[in-house]
């Protein structure tokens, strides 16, 4: 047992003194005769009566103690736990280009990752996650946090229109995602997925040289089937249907990932590429990301404790009631 405010520990107790003072006084004031005839003091006072005041005095001097053992809010040690503290700090970089429109990943590129990254935070345990999300420029949707439904519901809210500037500024999200975990002091890990090539803003192996100078492994991931994904339109109608170029009369494909550049950024900075052409496998490659990093163990112990002053509130509570109802309503005491 502990007490989690023992600094209230002095004030409480002169508080104690001061009632206990008033008490005695009050034992002292009982003493004393203020009758000038004995057989009026046997009228009007008896021993049942100056017990029942002894008792009441007894009952407030337990209920003040116990309030004031509520006050300095014991506590018990219930044991000591060991917890796995993973020191992870994760940012996820996610392309939310008009290419990720692209249905080899069903129902589209930017849904299956956006359910695949719901399911990677939902399995995370003690490490903070933060969101990037890019296209023509790059945006930093959620800062790095141990509240994973937040962040569920930060990804859930992405869509096309999240950022309305079309294209893929690979390198702006690997800066903005380093300026994010600028100040962690963890592991710090970088998990870039995109579909496209970097065709805007900074440079991805610049921004990737960067990382490396603070120490933040890349991961990067590359979805779409090999060979692209056709481009679909929505007809007058309500039908999609494969957007033909109206002057060689082929079908229009949207480009595949940039698998050299991503390659050399995973590899300069310690991490890996995959490739994710279905659902499935983008699934796969979460996981095998998360056990990678989740080697990097630490083991904190501490004390777990568990509030006590509701039991010592209630009881000096009911007990101080229970003497105010009996000294108002049934004995009352007689000073002449």
């Amino acid at each position: 047992m502990r007490f989690a405010n023992i600094n209230l520990l002095i004030p409480v107790l002169m508080l104690g003194i001061i009632f206990l003072f008033s008490i005695i006084y009050n034992y002292i004031k009982l003493k004393k005769i203020y009758f000038s005839n004995f057989n009026l003091l046997q009228k009007t006072s008896s021993g049942f009566q100056i017990d029942i005041i002894y008792l009441l005095d007894f009952l407030k001097i337990l209920s003040i103690g116990l309030l004031i053992i509520a006050l300095l809010r014991p506590q018990e040690i219930k044991k000591e736990t060991q917890e796995n503290i993973k020191g992870i700090d994760i940012i996820v970089a996610l392309d939310i280009s008009g290419s990720m429109q692209a249905e080899d990943l069903k129902p589209n590129r930017l849904e299956a990752a956006k359910e695949v990254i719901r399911k990677f935070v939902t399995g995370l345990s003690g490490d903070r996650v933060g969101l990037v999300i890019f296209a023509g420029t790059s945006f930093s949707q959620c800062p790095l946090t141990t509240d994973y439904e937040i962040i569920k519901s930060f990804i859930s809210q992405i869509d096309f229109q999240t950022i309305r500037i079309d294209g893929t500024a690979m390198g702006d999200a690997i800066i903005t995602a380093i300026n994010r975990l600028e100040s962690s002091g963890s592991s710090r890990v970088i998990i870039l997925t995109t579909d496209g090539v970097n065709n805007r803003g900074f440079s991805p192996i610049e921004a990737a040289r960067a990382a490396l100078h603070k120490g933040i492994k890349i991961y990067t991931i590359g979805i779409g089937k090999k060979g692209g994904a056709p481009m679909m339109q929505m007809g007058w109608d309500g039908v999609k249907r494969p957007v033909i170029d109206r002057w060689t009369g082929q079908q229009l494909k949207w480009e595949e990932p940039d698998e050299k550049t991503l390659t050399q950024i995973a590899d300069m900075t310690g991490g890996k590429y995959f490739r994710a052409t279905d659902e499935n496998t983008l699934k796969e490659i979460y996981e095998i990301i998360g056990k990678m990093e989740k080697q990097d163990i630490k083991i904190k112990t501490y004390n777990r404790y568990i509030d006590k002053f509701k039991i010592f509130l209630w009881a000096g509570l009911f007990i101080l009631l229970f003497v105010f109802f009996i000294e108002v309503f049934k004995y009352t005491r007689v000073f002449v």
